[in-house]
């Protein structure tokens, strides 16, 4: 049997911290330590530990907790670090112009796609930065660009997990997912179809690294009506031709 060096504690910390999203921004002692099936004085020590490190701040005014400037500042260096995302912007605000819709670059981060960055066309005006948001590899453009092209046994790890659905159009299941990633294989891109966010369609080209791992995905996404099936194709012909010279970096 392998040894487990991991420490407990601070995966149980982490896991604290994991339970802060866009959703619930902030969280008292109680939500936090229902959500973790934890003991409360467990998950005070661990948010007090975080407040006088400054990784989380109280709100005094309800006695919650939410992430703290700290985080901010460690996600600048991690932002400033990532010099992936400064070799494709380039490229990005092409394929932007050329689509007049908004580009978007993910990473795979374990099981998930990581946004690195989102770069709007000339003629609309930037929306939100989407930088370290996280979204589901089996309802994303982006992410069945990348899960069609993992191994079998990390196929097998997302079809087989929890995948609810997020709009009355996600595909949730597993065959019919599975036959989808076949055909994108075969196709060379991803189609999100309003299964992530209802209204919205997604084109997306997987991104290969030189040794022809999965390294992340380019998509370009908008309103459904402007992406009807010839469009899909264009766009995704165009993201294509845009990303042949930087991948042969990589």
């Amino acid at each position: 049997m392998p040894k487990d060096n991991t420490v407990k504690s601070l995966k149980r910390a982490i896991a604290v911290l994991d339970c802060f999203s866009q959703k619930e921004p902030e969280l008292g002692v109680t939500e936090i330590a229902r959500k973790l099936d934890m003991q409360k004085s467990t998950i005070f020590n661990i948010l007090t530990t975080f407040q006088e490190s400054g990784i989380l701040i109280k709100n005094p005014s309800n006695n919650k907790y939410q992430l703290g400037y700290k985080l901010l500042h460690l996600s600048y260096i991690i932002n400033s670090g990532i010099s992936i995302r400064e070799d494709f912007l380039p490229f990005m605000k092409e394929i932007a112009n050329a689509t007049g819709e908004v580009c978007y670059f993910g990473l795979l981060d374990g099981l998930e796609v990581l946004y690195i960055d989102a770069v709007y066309p000339m003629t609309q005006l930037q929306a939100r930065n989407i930088l370290g948001e996280r979204a589901p590899l089996y309802c994303t453009g982006l992410g069945k660009a990348m899960l069609a092209n993992l191994s079998e046994e990390q196929i097998n790890e997302v079809l087989s997990g929890p995948m609810p659905p997020f709009t009355k159009c996600t595909i949730t299941d597993p065959d019919v997912l599975r036959i989808e990633l076949e055909e994108i294989r075969q196709n060379g891109f991803a189609v999100d179809n309003m299964e992530h966010e209802f209204g919205i369609r997604c084109v997306a080209v997987p991104v290969f690294g030189l040794s022809g791992k999965i390294l992340g995905a380019v998509s370009v996404s908008g309103p459904s009506p402007r992406f009807d099936p010839p469009t899909i194709v264009r766009t995704a012909a165009i993201i294509t031709e845009k990303l042949k010279t930087l991948q042969r970096c990589y």
